[in-house]
């Protein structure tokens, strides 16, 4: 240990004399603990929710999307090809209008695809109903709602923009509720049906093909080297990750992660006023030992360096403390989910809770940061201490 800790050590908030610097030490202490802490959870919370959401929209509607393509069977061939695609699916998709019981209607997006694999390729949390002769119509919990819908019950849906009689009036298909899925994120549930892709080709007869392929990656392949793949076969196409497809909302979402961190620093902030005050103290209480130490030769350094070193005792106890407690209740919630929510309304029946080594990182760096710029600033207030007049003051 060096000879400026070991004084340090000797000089800290629960030695001889220690006076009030002992109470404003403990609540810089405690402090700076309560701020690493309070900037954990909020940051696992944050990253909880923001993981549950790309989890439901990830879920919902792949991976990757591709569009801009001629041809769509070769496409599908080229693309589950490439190593970490799982599976690809084409789709059709428009506006159209749901005529539900009594005058209910509402306008949604309907999404043309594959029956048979719907359930395997989307996440959907579905409510299914028996097998029918009509087309099987798929709604979101909502529409349904709206439209006073259940499963099983019959329904007709139109294109108002494509005409498929000679009166101009726009198709209708009777079809029946198939399913009602709860995605929960982005108003999914009230935006989107699913149609077969055979009630698409009736309906959408002003398209030609899919409008759109979306794929679905293995558990650990990398979302951006993929598609960058995808587009070096076809460079023409339009190849968009989900986090480009709702790259608002991400952003969103990370800025206020910025945010959490900026208004919970204050706390930090506040606690280092309490550092500051205690190293102030602490070399009000020592003015005589430290001019004793410079009559003796020490250099204004080392005298630096012994507060410096008092302020990183103190802010590493409330830094170290503060931390290890935010991670332990992480730990806590996630291991047996104490906090509990109306799974309806937030999606997840817990507090979702995820850290990550990088936001450690950036929660000790703001912290150190802020404590060392403190300790700099009570280190100045010793170096001005004239040696002479401090042996000489009465204890």
């Amino acid at each position: 240990m060096s000879f400026s800790r070991k004084i340090a050590k000797r000089f800290m908030l629960g030695g001889k004399g220690a006076g009030p610097s002992r109470l404003t030490g403990w609540i810089a202490i405690i402090g700076l603990a309560v701020g690493c802490m309070a900037m954990v959870l909020s940051i696992a919370v944050l990253n909880g929710f923001e993981s549950r959401v790309v989890n439901k929209i990830v879920g919902f509607e792949g991976d990757i999307r591709v569009s801009g393509v001629d041809s769509w069977d070769k496409a599908k061939i080229d693309i589950e090809s490439v190593i970490g695609v799982k599976t690809a699916l084409t789709f059709q998709e428009r506006k159209g209008l749901i005529l539900g019981r009594g005058d209910t209607q509402r306008m949604v997006v309907l999404k043309a695809v594959d029956p048979d694999l719907i359930e395997d390729f989307y996440t959907l949390n579905m409510l299914e109903g028996e097998p029918s002769e009509l087309p099987m119509v798929y709604l979101g919990e909502m529409t349904a709602r709206r439209l006073n819908l259940n499963v099983g019950d019959g329904f007709r849906i139109m294109s108002p923009i494509d005409h498929g009689s000679t009166w101009g009036m726009p198709r209708q298909i009777q079809c029946v509720v198939g399913g009602i899925f709860s995605v929960q994120v982005l108003d999914l549930d009230d935006k989107i049906a699913f149609i077969p892709e055979a009630v698409g080709r009736q309906l959408f007869i002003r398209k030609q093909g899919p409008d759109g392929m979306d794929i679905r990656l293995n558990e650990n392949a990398d979302v951006n080297a993929v598609a960058s793949t995808i587009q070096n076969i076809y460079p023409h196409a339009k190849v968009e990750t989900w986090g480009d497809l709702h790259a608002e909302l991400f952003g969103a979402m990370k800025f206020e992660r910025i945010g959490a961190l900026a208004v919970l620093s204050l706390i930090i902030v506040v606690a280092c006023f309490n550092l500051v005050t205690t190293l102030v103290l602490v070399i009000a209480q020592k003015v005589r030992e430290f001019g004793i130490l410079q009559v003796m030769g020490t250099p204004r350094e080392m005298v630096r360096s012994i507060v410096m070193n008092q302020g990183a005792m103190i802010g590493g106890m409330g830094i170290g403390a503060g931390v290890l407690i935010g991670l332990l209740l992480t730990a806590i919630q996630n291991g047996f989910g104490i906090i509990k929510l109306p799974e309806d309304i937030y999606f997840t029946p817990y507090l979702p809770m995820d850290i990550f080594l990088s936001d450690v990182v950036t929660i000790l760096a703001i912290s150190v940061g802020m404590v060392l710029v403190s300790s700099m600033a009570a280190a100045r207030r010793a170096l001005v201490i004239s040696p002479l007049e401090a042996v000489y003051l009465e204890k």
